[in-house]
């Protein structure tokens, strides 16, 4: 299975996007340095493999919901993720 070719316009807009997401996510809340984003390329399942553009740590409900907005309005895709372990059920 071949990994999605990265969105061109996405990417275009990184450093804006990365701005904004701090706006709204202060403090580390948002990850953009490409040796931090390693640790999020993939799970346990780590034959795909994908640097992410950014990862957002949102604490409240507010900011999940503005991060979500501004993805939604600019045209950014999410990909959620929880704790990952599995534990829940998921």
């Amino acid at each position: 299975m071949a990994m999605p070719e990265p969105d061109a316009e996405a990417i275009a807009k990184r450093d804006w996007l990365i701005d904004a997401l701090r706006e709204i996510v202060p403090g580390e809340g948002v990850i953009s340095t490409t040796e931090e984003l390693r640790a999020y390329e993939c799970d346990a399942l780590s034959t795909y493999r994908q640097v992410p553009m950014a990862v957002v740590l949102p604490e409240t409900v507010e900011q999940v919901s503005k991060v979500l907005a501004l993805c939604d309005r600019e045209r950014i895709k999410v990909v959620p993720r929880g704790a990952g372990t599995s534990l829940s059920g998921g």
